[in-house]
């Protein structure tokens, strides 16, 4: 793939990723917040998303200003990977510690779990893949589906919480 093309991608996933953060920031104040528990669970979860949302703009950019300064294609991807596993390590910290004040307050989402853990581990493994020098002539193309694999993160908790917030109360 031609550095246009990889730049009109990556610019692409970058506007989705905006996209995301302003709709779930935008969703936030469309209702009113209670002092129930629920509350802290969709809180919770807007702070993934929009944290996520986030990264993949950051993460969308920096290949491309590495790319400015003229550096090595292999050394932009490994930049950009390993600048990513460690943003995403900081989310995780970030919201564990978040979680930890309120962890008994509501069960976790099991399902929401299980489907971001799978889809963190593909993303770590495309990563770690680059770093590592793997598969050289592949890095551009697993770069592109890490932040894919964090769009799709950051789509899956949205759907819960707009599944949450919005439902029908049956009192």
């Amino acid at each position: 793939m031609n550095p246009e093309a990889i730049s009109g991608l990556l610019i692409g996933l970058v506007q989705i990723g905006a996209a995301f953060a302003g709709f779930s920031a935008l969703v936030s104040v469309l209702r009113e917040r209670g002092k129930e528990t629920g509350a802290w669970h969709d809180i919770l979860r807007l702070r993934i998303v929009i944290s996520t949302s986030i990264l993949v703009v950051g993460a969308g950019l920096f290949p491309l200003g590495l790319g400015v300064l003229g550096l090595e294609e292999r050394w932009i991807w490994t930049a950009s990977a390993l600048l990513l596993i460690l943003v995403n390590y900081a989310i995780f910290v970030s919201f564990l510690r978040s979680y930890q004040p309120v962890k008994n307050e509501f069960p976790a989402d099991k399902l929401a779990v299980f489907v971001v853990g799978g889809l963190e581990l593909l993303d770590q493994a495309a990563l770690v893949t680059i770093v590592l020098n793997v598969m050289p002539e592949k890095s551009h193309a697993l770069y592109v589906v890490a932040l894919i694999l964090n769009i799709l993160q950051a789509a899956f908790v949205f759907l819960r919480y707009i599944g949450s917030e919005f439902r029908a109360d049956h009192s």
